[in-house]
């Protein structure tokens, strides 16, 4: 069912509702991009940059019965209150702190308050000692990071970018996730914990900053708590081997993918010199990775989006990409500028909630402050809050440096993609576009791309079960390929388009395989096929079940149908070619090429 369009964001809309509904309606504009810059806007002229919405939240999480026959306080009902703090001074003010008024102990409930972000800065406290730590053994350099971002976006690609569909939020986060693991020290073997427990947390973190107010999900927290508890384990057993150069311990972490100058971060922390147990290192370990793949994630997503939606920051990246003067040092700092430009109205971190521990009269104690967007008085505008406060300030974000190399390098190579373009709905032909859980966490950003001229080749695999009794049609299908091979070897030499091809009887002979490797369309080649060797099919279809319409080479598009429908894909659509750019013509005339050299050699 097509989600139906709010109206138009209004506040007397707002107000003329009914909480429930206020709170319904406030979420779909947040949600969508356009409808939230407005309603920004709208808040900053109207009410002076603070909304005051009815949230969904309770607030309240423990039971405090002490047996079943207890006397326990009953619970509050109604709308529990929370501010939306739309102006820049009020953000900023929050964000600086210096009074100590605004606390970030609300994300303490999906980490226990051991990580960095739950923890309030202060001289001499915990967030300060693991910021300190986290400095020393955190790589900031990007021409560090750069070549790890690299890597990363090659491990990924290896899966993501196999196809001519390809959904733009998976390659990212496979990036972020392989970044991660080659940055930290992990081994391959926990890179699907990796997976699993980063989705889990993310999705915690997204729901305990914002989503908690506008939809009911009790199982967020305590499944995000649950997988951090098994990564926190693995990663402290991980960082004592390291110290304690446990071989054993260590197998798979030694990646060959991770650059020469990049040493493991759970190693450093292992040898990191200060007053740290074991458990606090794996904190800042765990803690630094927590948000880093989804925010990696919505990061290339909005900056990919913006740039289709706008000209001219996409007619900049052709040119980049077209540039091949520059230097790699200024590329990079045009590509972070450029992607900075498309994401400053709509930053992937859009909200941060704060305690406001002196609430004024009749204010709630809990706000959010909304950056990007909602602080920018004009395009021009050059410090959109997209990372928190600039200059080093206590809730500007550490891992931006750590971030950018590889948010430029994900936006980069996707947009290097031959004739990419964004996916259109089959139905309607309208874009699919960019799809977000609650305006915040980008869930996929279908795209595709002339797949043809990145990798010529393509493998089919067609597993046709034969008809019984098996053993008399096994015995037929060897025959008809004895007595076919040669029309079958002219068949595809001729064709030019095909790299391998052969025939396999498999499971005790009951299945008959076909495989092969070819260039160019699917369509276009299967036809090919049949118009060639369509009676030599007909031969073979007879000894399987379910043929297609025969002759074949009356029914071709029947014959596409059927190959389409038995062809078994690579497992995980992992397919290799070590000359991915090089087609069957293009090989056969660099052979006949070095078979003169060599004759003229010879002679």
């Amino acid at each position: 069912m097509t989600k139906k369009t709010p109206p138009a964001p209004s506040l007397k809309k707002l107000d003329d509702r009914n909480p429930d509904a206020r709170n319904r309606l406030l979420l779909a504009w947040l949600e969508d991009d356009a409808h939230r810059s407005e309603l920004f806007r709208l808040i900053r002229e109207e009410r002076g940059g603070l909304l005051v919405f009815p949230s969904r939240d309770s607030g309240q999480r423990d039971c405090e019965c002490v047996d079943l026959g207890g006397i326990k306080a009953q619970p509050v009902t109604g709308q529990r209150l929370v501010a939306l703090v739309t102006d820049r001074q009020a953000i900023e003010e929050a964000l600086l702190n210096k009074e100590g008024r605004y606390s970030s102990r609300i994300y303490a409930e999906l980490g226990g308050g051991s990580f960095m972000l739950a923890l309030d800065p202060a001289a001499g406290t915990a967030h300060d000692v693991q910021r300190a730590a986290y400095k020393e053994c955190f790589p900031r350099d990007p021409e560090v990071i750069g070549p790890l971002a690299e890597a990363a976006c090659d491990a990924a690609a290896v899966m993501a970018l196999k196809a001519s569909d390809v959904d733009l939020a998976h390659f990212a986060e496979q990036a972020a996730l392989r970044f991660c693991q080659l940055l930290m020290g992990y081994s391959f073997r926990d890179y699907p914990m990796m997976e699993e427990t980063l989705r889990a947390a993310y999705r915690g973190l997204v729901y305990q900053v914002l989503g908690r107010h506008f939809v009911t999900d009790p199982l967020a927290i305590p499944v995000a708590k649950q997988a951090l508890g098994l990564l926190l384990a693995r990663t402290s057993k991980l960082i004592d081997a390291y110290e304690a150069q446990d071989e054993d311990e260590l197998k798979g972490c030694d990646d060959p993918a991770r650059p020469g100058n990049v040493r493991p971060v759970l190693e450093q922390l292992g040898n990191y010199n200060a007053d740290l147990n074991g458990e606090q290192r794996a904190i800042i370990a765990v803690g630094a990775v927590v948000g880093t793949v989804g925010n990696v994630q919505a990061a290339a997503c909005i900056a990919v989006s913006a740039l289709f939606a706008n000209s001219k920051y996409r007619d900049d990246a052709r040119e980049l990409l077209r540039d091949r003067t520059d230097t790699e040092p200024r590329k990079y700092a045009r590509w972070q500028r450029l992607v900075q430009a498309a994401m400053a109205a709509n930053p992937p971190i859009p909200f941060l909630p704060r305690f406001d521990l002196e609430p004024a009269k009749d204010q709630p104690a809990e706000i959010l402050l909304a950056l990007g967007g909602a602080t920018r008085v004009s395009d021009e505008e050059q410090d959109p809050l997209i990372w928190g406060l600039p200059g080093g300030a206590p809730h500007h974000c550490a891992g931006q440096a750590l971030a950018w190399p590889l948010i430029v390098e994900i936006v980069r190579r996707v947009m290097s993609l031959p004739g990419l373009e964004e996916r259109r709905d089959a139905e309607d032909a309208t874009v699919i576009g960019l799809k977000k859980r609650w305006g915040f966490a980008c869930e996929s950003y279908p795209l595709t791309y002339q797949r043809e001229r990145r990798i010529a080749q393509s493998s089919l695999n067609v597993a046709m079960r034969l008809r019984s009794p098996v053993q008399k049609y096994a015995a037929v299908v060897r025959e008809v390929i004895r007595a076919g091979a040669p029309r079958i070897e002219e068949a595809l030499r001729s064709a030019r388009h095909v790299h391998f091809a052969w025939f396999e009887l498999v499971e005790g002979d009951t299945v008959l395989v076909l495989h092969t490797v070819y260039d160019g369309p699917f369509f276009a080649y299967i036809q090919d096929f049949a118009l060639r060797v369509g009676d030599l099919f007909d031969a073979l279809f007879e000894c399987i079940e379910n043929p297609p319409p025969m002759p074949v080479g009356k029914f071709p598009n029947e014959f596409v149908a059927h190959i389409q429908r038995y062809d078994r894909p690579p497992t995980m659509g992992y397919f290799f070619s070590a000359y991915p750019n090089s087609e069957v013509a293009r090989i056969q005339r660099a052979e006949r090429a070095w078979v003169r050299e060599q004759e003229r050699d010879r002679s």
